[in-house]
């Protein structure tokens, strides 16, 4: 493998760490938008204000301009971004920040198989222990949520939106490191947004009040925006450097950076069992950091 595809340095995983907590972020500004506004109207609004982030970004980098098979290539990508934020904005709308974060961790064992299926990357064979603990984690946290007062009822659907968006992330970023090899991550970025946008802004003019949330709410929705970009920004970056399941062994750390917004911006003390199945997924992750031995 080309080395500077596998930078074995601090450094791609630093950029990453530093992507999660600005997604984290924005992520708990839109938690914070759900009670009053559609996840259709959030997921326009992500896009539409992120493409008009990335105009100076093209202005000042100024990428080669795109080929058709870049553009193909990165509007399909855009297709499960997209499918990534409508159904993870839902989940966001019906669970606790932490607990729809804790659902995420199963993206990197999605990434681990998937860059090893898509793009040949070996994977260790520690890879089978992670998937087991990272799903036993998630049925810790389902089966705790069913245990409590609530019970499971609408929470169930936000459960299914969770897990289906941590797949669609998952395939988003290795198709991410794919495109990293030959395109320029500020075309990536500024295409996936743009498309995006284009996707799901007449959709949410014709069902809802996209326009009303940007101008109400505009300055969260500039922070939506230009966080998502910049988030986005350092992972491509970090794709770029090394491999997927390297990269995607530290999603874990947006546990560190949810509890405490959840807790002092929405007072949402986490359950036991989301502790408790956070712990079995994020053991699930760190297995992936481990080198695989030389055949």
């Amino acid at each position: 493998m080309n080395s500077a595809r596998n930078d074995t340095s601090a450094l791609p995983i630093l950029l990453a760490v530093l992507a999660i907590l600005v997604l984290t972020g924005m992520d708990a500004i839109i938690k914070g938008l759900t009670d009053d506004w559609s996840t259709l109207d959030l997921v326009a609004t992500r896009y539409t204000v992120g493409a008009l982030c990335c105009i100076p970004l093209v202005m000042v980098q100024r990428p080669p301009r795109p080929s058709a098979e870049m553009l193909k290539a990165n509007a399909m990508r855009a297709v499960v971004v997209l499918a990534t934020a409508l159904l993870f904005f839902y989940a966001l709308a019906k669970l606790p920040l932490v607990e729809a974060v804790v659902f995420s961790y199963l993206a990197p064992l999605f990434m681990a198989l998937l860059g090893r299926l898509m793009l040949g990357e070996r994977v260790s064979p520690a890879t089978g222990i992670a998937i087991v603990l990272g799903f036993a984690g998630v049925l810790v946290i389902a089966v705790g949520k069913g245990l409590g007062t609530m019970g499971f009822g609408a929470d169930l659907l936000g459960i299914g939106a969770a897990l289906a968006a941590a797949f669609t992330y998952a395939l988003a970023m290795v198709l991410l490191r794919q495109r990293t090899a030959s395109d320029h991550i500020a075309a990536i970025v500024t295409v996936q947004n743009l498309f995006a946008a284009l996707l799901a802004l007449p959709l949410a003019l014709a069902l809802g009040d996209p326009l009303a949330l940007m101008l109400r709410e505009w300055p969260s929705a500039l922070a939506i925006g230009a966080l998502g970009t910049v988030g986005h920004l350092l992972f491509a970056e970090a794709f770029k450097r090394a491999p997927a399941a390297r990269i995607g062994a530290v999603e874990y750390t947006g546990f560190v950076w949810a509890l405490p917004i959840g807790l002092f911006f929405f007072g949402e003390w986490p359950s036991v069992a989301a502790l408790a199945g956070a712990a079995l997924i994020i053991s699930g992750s760190l297995l992936l950091l481990r080198k695989p031995k030389a055949a």
